[in-house]
């Protein structure tokens, strides 16, 4: 499992979606679970993960980091 930190609820539920919305699985992870302020994706890597696969995750992030709000709600 790998985490990466957000921060903001909404936002890590929203990136949530944007992954989905790709055809991509990538789980939000909000308080209660984790601490207020350390809401995070989680990604969990099989050994059934293709290289292709990981390319459009990080294809997906690359989009994200080159628009990084593109539909926030400010949600916490």
């Amino acid at each position: 499992i790998i985490p990466v930190i957000v921060g903001d609820a909404g936002r890590a539920m929203e990136l949530s979606e944007e992954f989905l919305a790709a055809g991509i699985f990538i789980q939000g992870i909000r308080p209660p679970t984790v601490e207020p302020g350390s809401s995070r994706l989680r990604i969990t890597i099989t050994r059934d993960l293709s290289g292709t696969r990981m390319d459009e995750i990080l294809a997906v992030f690359s989009q994200l980091h080159q628009n990084p709000w593109p539909s926030y709600k400010g949600l916490s």
